[in-house]
């Protein structure tokens, strides 16, 4: 997505901003859409021209005036197309939705790796192309979120492990499927998006979401718009270093911090307290823990109060503090928000992070839990394919 203030970028945000407008405060004339947002009328007509063109908007009437012409009233139409948005992580998760992002119909797949996971993910597009096409608008594009560093402008996905998905175009393999646009981002931005669209972030500017998973990464929005860096790789804050003691060494795989205090992590430090002989209700949840062992087995047991697992959700809570702390201190975000596949669990964290960041840091974080859940990746895609199809339909409020 280009981010520089060129006359195309301006232009979009523009009218993703009176779209907005129009969505929220309709039925509305294009006077009081020019003075909401201090735009020139000039502007605002050339624009709602080209949305009432493309049947996003339509005219409802007028409104009473005491002098002069009756003004004209305009109101949002979400069905004028519909999008598709797919999440790839451990489940292949689709959805169509309107252009409001209510999601009309869902589809999920459990993910495989290699090439017969690009072939699934193409046939889940197709089957959600169908089930667009029987409510009667035509589709917009694609989204698509991927558990991998993104080349977001060729969409090319970098290296997914657990997909086995490296050096991938995958951008160029689904549009040349499906013959639809596609655009190919990282999971956790969309995260980002999703939030900052629909969900904790979208009454603020600057916002950090913090995935909690396997692993753990950072979706950035900043002035209102996603940020993804020189090499496309802001918030993978999974490789940041917790102390001294983690310098000069390699990290495989995962990096650093998410191999402390990810799902990883979690089940790694149970394991350890397990083998010292250490009691736990672990022991008897699944007959080995070396194998069976989940991040999510060690969570549900400190939340039945098991000491063990509430000793791994402290050393957990302190490494997760100082990731929150680096965020809050480097970005100054408006707001922090807890989310990925282990957000249900989130209540065992955030306040401990509150306790241990209370008057360590010169301001404290509005840090908040997601109430999107894993829909917020889904409502990110969708927003994707919104803002970067012809006439840039997302969605973020101009700022001031």
């Amino acid at each position: 997505m280009k981010r520089t203030g060129d006359g195309s970028l301006l232009r979009k945000v523009n009218q993703s901003a009176i779209l907005e407008t129009i969505r929220e405060h309709g039925p509305i004339s294009r006077s009081d859409i020019a003075r909401r947002l201090q735009l020139s009328p000039a502007t605002v007509t050339r624009i709602v021209t080209e949305l009432l063109e493309q049947q996003i908007v339509f005219e409802t009437g007028s409104m009473f005036a005491p002098y002069g012409r009756r003004p004209v009233l305009l109101q949002f139409n979400p069905r004028a197309s519909l999008i598709i948005g797919v999440y790839v992580h451990r489940n292949m998760l689709g959805a169509v939705s309107d252009l409001n992002g209510d999601i009309l119909e869902r589809r999920a797949r459990p993910s495989i790796p290699g090439e017969p996971g690009v072939e699934q993910l193409i046939d889940l597009v197709h089957e959600l192309r169908q089930v667009a096409l029987s409510y009667g608008p035509p589709v917009r594009g694609v989204g698509i979120g991927a558990p991998s560093v993104v080349t977001y402008q060729e969409g090319i996905v970098r290296w997914a492990p657990s997909l086995q998905w490296r050096e991938l175009p995958l951008k160029a393999r689904v549009e040349a499927a499906t013959g639809l646009p596609v655009f190919v981002e990282n999971e956790v931005n969309l995260i980002a998006l999703g939030e900052s669209w629909r969900g904790a972030g979208r009454d603020v500017s600057n916002l950090v979401c913090l995935s909690l998973g396997p692993g753990i990464g950072a979706g950035i929005v900043l002035n209102g718009l996603l940020y993804r860096g020189t090499h496309n790789a802001a918030g993978e804050v999974g490789y940041l270093l917790p102390g001294t003691d983690y310098l000069g060494c390699a990290y495989d795989g995962y990096g650093c911090l998410e191999g402390l205090a990810g799902g990883t992590g979690i089940v790694h430090c149970a394991r350890q307290l397990l083998r010292s002989g250490e009691p736990s209700s672990l022991a008897e949840r699944c007959s080995d823990a070396e194998t069976e062992l989940t991040a999510e087995m060690v969570l549900q047991a400190a939340r039945e109060g098991d000491a063990l697992a509430l000793r791994v959700v402290e050393q957990i809570s302190d490494y997760l503090s100082l990731l929150v702390a680096s965020t809050v201190c480097v970005l100054d975000p408006d707001r922090v928000v807890i989310s990925g596949d282990l957000v249900g669990f989130a209540d065992l964290f955030v306040p401990r992070i509150r306790t241990r960041l209370e008057g360590a840091l010169p301001l404290m974080p509005d840090l908040v839990v997601s109430d999107l859940r894993m829909d917020a990746a889904i409502l990110g895609a969708l927003a994707m394919a919104l803002f970067e199809t012809d006439g840039g339909l997302f969605v973020q409020k101009m700022q001031a």
